[in-house]
């Protein structure tokens, strides 16, 4: 009979807790969150997956599964069926969360944060593919005011910083054609306080550190601090070599500044690291190369960078699909 009751203390003093202090979570979310920049989604839901089954009424693991179709979306935008997947993803993570907070079995600082992050994870959502940017400050403002409630019940809970520097920037950097709308529904931001807010979470944040840093990287690239913008990116680039979304990110810097032909030679540079460790991500580092040639008018150059794509060995169905696109573009006229 002790035992029976020493077994049921152990389950109540454990749900108590946040879910970072148990081991198996805590493990699972770093592997699910780092595969998921890695773009190595498979492993990252299934890391989401495990975490779904082990505390399924906790917000977690839902969260993390819809964050894996974002990713997906950006290597891929447009696609309806991905859209489908990340929209009901977001819906159940949001709705865990909900459930979460009024059966009070975990940490509430924690469970509203995975709430906030849900609603963010929709305004990012809406931005980078719909363009949507009202429905995406909705959305800001829903996930803005949990973060600071999570901030009012632990102010050390560095991962909430991330929310939290997003909006004051963002909010705090609209233009002047949409700011007036905002302050109506109540957006207003401190862009300096955000900029802290994303050091602190860059420097101190648990899971979050990476996912601040490509907030921070998004935000020098509206603040048009460009070569800040790089830096940052290129850190990244490094650190998740198999990430190919972030050789977007880097050639749409390089547009932005028109510095295309500066921008195929970076890519240049990232195809000779990458082809003896992994030939498809030096084919995808050629083919920005080839984008970024075409946008220049090179389209001779950009039509042996394809070539020379078409003669490293092994592909995926993504890459073939954007190869192809692109020799449609240089078709035209």
């Amino acid at each position: 009979m002790s035992g029976v009751i020493l077994t049921i203390l152990t389950l109540l003093l454990s749900a108590d807790g946040p879910l970072y202090d148990d081991r198996t979570a805590d493990g699972l979310i770093r592997q699910a969150t780092e595969s998921s920049y890695n773009m190595h989604l498979d492993q990252a839901r299934a890391a989401a997956r495990d975490l779904q089954t082990k505390f399924p009424d906790h917000p977690a693991g839902y969260t993390i599964i819809a964050e894996t179709y974002w990713w997906e979306a950006q290597s891929d935008p447009h696609n309806k069926t991905i859209e489908d997947a990340y929209y009901r993803a977001q819906e159940i993570a949001v709705q865990k969360a909900e459930a979460a907070l009024k059966t009070g079995k975990y940490t509430k600082f924690e469970v509203l944060a995975y709430l906030a992050s849900a609603h963010g994870s929709y305004a990012r959502f809406q931005v980078t593919q719909k363009d949507a940017y009202f429905s995406a400050l909705r959305a800001g403002l829903r996930a803005h005011k949990y973060a600071e409630q999570v901030y009012e019940l632990d102010k050390n809970y560095y991962d909430i910083y991330v929310g939290l520097g997003a909006f004051n920037f963002f909010t705090g950097s609209l233009p002047a054609v949409i700011k007036p709308f905002a302050f109506i529904i109540g957006a207003r931001g401190d862009r300096e306080l955000g900029l802290q807010q994303l050091h602190t979470a860059m420097e101190k944040a648990r899971y979050s550190r990476t996912e601040a840093r490509i907030v921070y990287y998004t935000a020098m690239l509206e603040d048009k601090q460009y070569g800040v913008a790089l830096s940052t990116l290129d850190k990244l680039i490094a650190d998740y070599q198999d990430n190919q979304v972030l050789y977007v990110w880097a050639t749409e810097l390089f547009r932005e500044q028109k510095k295309n032909l500066e921008g195929a030679d970076y890519f240049e540079r990232v195809y000779g690291r990458q082809i003896k460790r992994s030939p498809l991500m030096a084919k995808y580092a050629l083919l920005e190369r080839a984008k970024l040639q075409l946008a220049h008018n090179r389209k001779s150059d950009a039509m042996a960078t394809v070539q020379r794509i078409k003669g490293i060995p092994g592909s995926d169905r993504l890459l073939s699909n954007k190869v192809e696109a692109l020799e449609k573009e240089m078709g035209k006229g």
